[in-house]
């Protein structure tokens, strides 16, 4: 749909924002804070769901999914457990709910939000980013500030331009209603970033709230919140309604009386729809995966506007045709951004930035991103046969190849995955890990990680607890269980288990209770319809090490350096050589 002003969601109650007619300054700023106080207090948490469902949501495929202005992951009702309940404004910049209640709970600046960028987006002040070093997930940006746009912050939190405006006015909310707040409660130094000690914004952040606040107009999505919000807590936000009261209070009519009669409510300015293709699969919202190997045009489908597009992080220029080249090698791959620009009411509005990644699948290569995975239940059995893929157990998303090195010391998660009605796994991003399992002596077992093409990775291989690595040669061994849920337990001698924390979404050797996981057998390719429908059994040929213990594969030989042949346990620390028939390995105790 193209962009279009609409009338507002509803009609605004009969003189509710009659006292702040003919009031300027702080007599303005002390009205609007009458508005909100006395609002209905709707406790955090399963309650706050509860008024999400009526004021977050939105429809995909015909499917309810929370509406998350902080990432682009699609997460479906009633789950949410990938989600957290954030206060754009940090709560704890006035002691959260024992500072103000009412502040706490007020969702006029709470949000679904992933939890990955709620927890980088931590308390810093909302800002611009030069550098988005903590974060940029194609919606939220996390990092160092432009200069003069951080208030001496060294981390801001920057959101997507199309919800700058929602942010903004949330902002100028919260700074009015709760203006006698008492910010010494909690992270004074904090709010300072963004309030002087006479708790006024400073001149940085001013400007470029009420800039996001005229570059963003409000839309039907944020009327209807705002009207849903008033049924629920039985307050408006007056910067919705009204945004031009923003420049009344901070901006170049600061001076001037506010009048009713002499301003008109807001009519919904809505953006064009992000661009969107239909032969391609939906990895999250406004993201989609193509995989090729021929020449192939990428048919782009968009409302009225002008069609921009960006190759690979270059600049964004129009295009004519989109024509895709052949690929060089199974290894090829590209990212495409595209969004659409059209005018409307003197703005010139940019829709969401929609991002296509193609990888290169060869005609002879074995893929597995959209095999067939069935559920692991009741019991292990021929653990040793096949591929499985590991998913968190609250989010079902699945553990990926992405991780495992001397700088990030876990596995991340592979993002969105899909199932069939029958609860088989059918879809898997490329970077999904596939894992095997060989049985090990004491009835212990080694991981291997493989990319989707089953091509090795490495070992999961683990020295000290919350600290993994992929090695090439050796392994940890680990037993392994199935809980009474049907959770997968591979448990470590010394180093915890296989677990997922979901507060810093990544796959984990825990001592402590976190996420449990699951664990998904390979049933086939697409039925057998194509590619292999049975996973090759080889052996690995890799090196177990626990404590002063060398575990080598069955048919391998164990020797220290003058020579001697050994059974591997409790060795003294120093280097030993394993023979296989395979090769020849130094391991180091």
């Amino acid at each position: 749909m193209a962009a279009a002003i609409t009338a507002a969601y509803a009609e605004i109650p009969a003189g509710y924002y009659q006292s702040l007619d003919g009031r300027q300054g702080n007599d303005l700023c002390k009205a609007i804070a009458n508005l909100a106080a006395g609002h209905s207090v709707i406790t955090y948490g399963d309650k706050s769901w509860k008024a999400f469902e009526k004021t977050d949501i939105r429809i995909i495929d015909g499917r309810s999914c929370w509406f998350d202005m902080y990432s682009n992951n699609i997460v479906w009702l009633p789950a949410h457990d990938a989600l957290n309940i954030e206060h754009s404004v940090p709560n704890s910049w006035w002691g959260g709910n024992k500072g103000s209640k009412e502040a706490y709970n007020d969702l006029m600046h709470l949000n679904p939000s992933d939890q990955n960028a709620n927890n980088k987006k931590s308390s810093n002040p909302i800002g611009e980013v030069e550098d988005p070093r903590l974060l940029d997930n194609g919606l939220t940006k996390i990092g160092t500030p432009k200069q003069g746009l951080g208030g001496g912050a060294s981390t801001v939190f920057e959101p997507a331009d199309e919800f700058k405006g929602d942010f903004a006015r949330a902002y100028f909310y919260i700074f009015t209603s709760y203006a006698g707040i008492d910010w010494t409660k909690g992270d004074e130094k904090g709010v300072r970033y963004m309030l002087d000690i006479d708790d006024r914004l400073l001149p940085w952040a001013a400007e470029m709230l009420l800039r996001w606040n005229e570059a963003d107009p409000v839309d039907h999505r944020e009327l209807t919140r705002n009207e849903e919000i008033y049924k629920i807590q039985g307050n408006r936000n007056p910067f919705i309604d009204y945004p031009q009261l923003a420049n009344y209070i901070w901006g170049e009519k600061n001076q001037s009386t506010f009048s009713l009669s002499g301003e008109s409510p807001a009519e919904a300015i809505n953006r064009p729809e992000a661009p969107f293709i239909s032969d391609a699969w939906m990895t999250g919202v406004n993201s989609y995966l193509v995989r090729w190997w021929d020449n192939r045009a990428l048919n782009l489908s968009y409302s009225d506007g002008t069609l921009m597009l960006s190759v690979d992080g270059r600049d964004f220029f129009e295009p004519s045709t989109i024509e895709i080249d052949g690929a060089a090698s199974a290894t090829e791959s590209h990212t495409y951004k595209a969004y659409v620009t059209t005018s409307v009411d003197g703005k010139t509005l940019r829709s969401p930035i929609t991002t296509i990644t193609l990888t290169a699948l060869a005609p002879d290569i074995t893929d597995y991103t959209q095999a067939r995975w069935e559920k692991v239940t009741g019991s292990l059995t021929d653990l040793d046969k096949g591929y499985y893929i590991i998913l968190s157990s609250n989010t079902l998303h699945p553990m990926s190849i992405d991780g495992g090195t001397t700088s990030t010391k876990f596995m991340n998660e592979a993002g969105f995955a899909r199932f069939d009605d029958d609860g088989l796994l059918t879809e898997l991003q490329p970077q999904a890990a596939l894992v095997k399992f060989e049985k090990q002596q004491d009835n212990k077992y080694s991981l291997q990680v493989c990319n989707t093409h089953g091509n090795p990775i490495g070992f999961w291989n683990c020295t000290e607890k919350n600290k993994m690595k992929l090695d090439q040669n050796t392994f940890t061994p680990a037993t392994a269980a199935l809980g009474e849920n049907d959770e997968f337990i591979f448990t470590f001698t010394e180093h915890g288990s296989l677990q997922f924390n979901k507060s810093q979404p990544r796959f984990l050797n825990y001592s402590s209770n976190q996420t449990p996981i699951y664990l998904y057998r390979f049933k086939d390719l697409n039925g057998g319809s194509s590619g292999v429908t049975q996973v090759p059994d080889e052996q690995q040929w890799a090196v177990g090490i626990e404590g002063n213990d060398i575990i080598a594969p069955q048919g391998a030989e164990i020797y220290n350096l003058a020579g001697q042949k050994l059974n591997g346990r409790n060795l003294t620390p120093g280097i030993y050589i394993v023979k296989t028939p395979k090769r020849t390995l130094k391991i180091r105790l």
